[in-house]
């Protein structure tokens, strides 16, 4: 999908625009993407890029693993997305998470409205463009860890589960501490990727820019699946650190056990040979 078709509203041409994006991996490095697109970036720096295909055409990657596409075809789309996939994501996840969005622009409003998977705007800008695919960009990387983390809480219930039913941990130490692991470099790279995330200088110098980034932000609702999210997360942690305290345990109760054996064993022995010794 690129640009619609243009409609009258008030005498004025009225276009639409669609915005794609694809959330590919958990990082991408930057610095390798301008030589995969072959594209002169309008943008560059370490955690966001920006490029001109063509005349309000335009693609916006960042480092925290998503990829937007502002009124681009899709099979230009496609080919773009799987050089980026070969060229930059070595270790591809097992999923991606993706999110639409459109964009109106009518010159007979006099000023932005954001509603349900829409944005109408009176003009458009490189700077607009930019704000909402960064929006946009934010959403379907929550969504991907939001994915992740309701598997965690998953595979954490079922190791609760396993405590309630069989009164024992079912996992052995070795896969314990292998999801813990997973559990922290996950906690590691939602905070590193995602709560940087910050908006443009341009959004504190422009009350307009300023209001619908956060009419944007307030749409997406990406404040409230934060907090979702590091609830989500504060459950996981509670729960590992109740199983690495019940491994633990276990560990240091096996090890007593062994001592009281090995001490009886010894007893054992000399109570024999003091009996072999009198006879």
């Amino acid at each position: 999908m690129g640009e619609e078709p243009a409609q009258e509203s008030n005498g004025f041409a009225m276009k639409t625009y669609s915005v794609n994006a694809f959330h590919l991996a958990e990082k991408l490095k930057l610095k390798d993407i301008g030589g995969t697109i072959e594209l002169q970036p309008l943008l560059l720096s370490v955690w966001e890029g920006a490029f001109k295909l063509g005349e309000d055409k335009f693609i916006f990657i960042y480092n925290f693993g998503s990829l937007v596409f502002f009124n681009v075809p899709e099979d230009e789309q496609r080919a773009i997305v799987e050089k980026v996939k070969k060229s930059n994501v070595p270790n591809q996840p097992g999923f991606t998470t993706s999110d639409t969005f459109s964009v109106e622009v009518d010159r007979a409003v006099d000023r932005h409205e954001v509603g349900f998977n829409k944005a109408l705007i009176p003009d458009l800008t490189y700077q607009k463009a930019r704000l909402i695919c960064m929006v946009v960009a934010e959403s379907t990387a929550l969504e991907y860890f939001e994915l992740i983390v309701d598997d965690l809480l998953e595979r954490t219930h079922q190791i609760s589960d396993s405590l309630r039913t069989h009164g024992k941990l079912i996992k052995e130490t070795k896969q314990l501490i292998k999801f813990i692991g997973f559990c922290l470099t996950t906690k590691q790279e939602i905070i590193a990727n995602l709560y940087v995330v910050d908006a443009p200088d341009e959004v504190w110098e422009d009350q307009v820019l300023d209001r619908l980034y956060n009419d944007l932000k307030r749409m997406f609702e990406i404040e409230t699946r934060y907090r979702v999210l590091e609830y989500k997360l504060k459950l996981v942690q509670e729960s590992v650190e109740i199983i690495v305290d019940l491994s633990k345990s276990v560990r240091e109760t096996m090890l007593e056990v062994t001592i009281i054996v090995l001490i009886a064993i010894e007893l054992i022995v000399a109570l024999f040979g003091g009996v072999r010794f009198h006879t």
